[in-house]
C-alpha cells in the first residue's frame, strides 16, 4: 500500500510540477519537459519509498508488503503509467489534438458556426492553418525526422525508421491510414 500512496501522491506532484512550470515559464518542447518533471518525480518516489517507515507511520500492520523492493517497484510502474497513460495524454490531446483544436475554436465564436474556410483561417486560436503546419514541419526539423534541402522538406533516416515503425504499429493495430 506504501508504493501505492507514494505513487499516487508522486503523481499529484507531477502535475502540478507541469502546472506550475507551464504557468511559469515559456516552454518550447513541452513534452520534453513533462518528462522531466515525470523524471524528477520518479526519483523523488524512490527516495521517499526507501526513506520511509514501512507502514508511512499510519497504514496497519496488514497493509505493509513484506518484501520492499517487490512494493517499491509496483509503486514505480503505478506512477509511469499514470504519467505516461494519463497526465502525458491528456496533455497531447489539449496540446496537439487537431479534431480537438477546431471543436474549440468553433465554439469560442458567438453562433458557434464557421465555414471551412473560417475553420482554416481561425485554426490555432486564429494563428490558422499554415502556423499549425509549420509549427509540425519545424518539430520534425528540431528532432532531426527531416531536414530542409533545396527548399525542400526531406525525410532524414532516423525519420524514415520511425515513420516505418509507426506505419507499421498503424498497420499491426488496423489504424485508418487511408488519406
Amino acid at each position: 500500500m506504501k508504493g501505492l500512496l507514494l505513487a499516487l501522491a508522486c503523481s499529484a506532484a507531477t502535475a502540478l510540477g507541469v502546472t506550475l512550470l507551464f504557468v511559469c515559464r515559456d516552454v518550447a518542447r513541452r513534452a520534453a519537459a513533462m518528462c522531466t518533471v515525470f523524471l524528477l518525480t520518479a526519483l523523488l518516489y524512490l527516495a521517499a519509498y526507501w526513506l520511509t517507515p514501512p507502514d508511512l507511520g499510519v497504514l496497519p500492520p496488514r497493509l505493509v508488503e513484506a518484501r520492499a523492493w517487490i512494493e517499491c517497484a509496483f509503486g514505480l510502474i503505478v506512477h509511469a503509467a499514470l504519467f505516461f497513460g494519463g497526465w502525458l495524454q491528456v496533455y497531447n490531446l489539449a496540446e496537439r489534438g487537431f479534431s480537438l483544436r477546431i471543436l474549440i475554436d468553433i465554439a469560442e465564436v458567438p453562433a458557434s458556426v464557421l465555414t471551412g474556410d473560417q475553420v482554416a483561417a481561425r485554426y490555432g486560436g486564429g494563428r490558422g492553418a499554415a502556423w499549425m503546419r509549420e509549427k509540425r514541419i519545424d518539430g520534425l526539423v528540431e528532432t532531426g525526422l527531416a531536414a530542409w534541402r533545396d527548399g525542400r522538406l526531406r525525410v532524414t533516416p532516423e525519420g524514415r525508421r520511425t515513420a516505418r515503425l509507426f506505419a507499421w504499429l498503424r498497420t499491426a493495430l488496423r489504424i485508418d491510414t487511408r488519406q
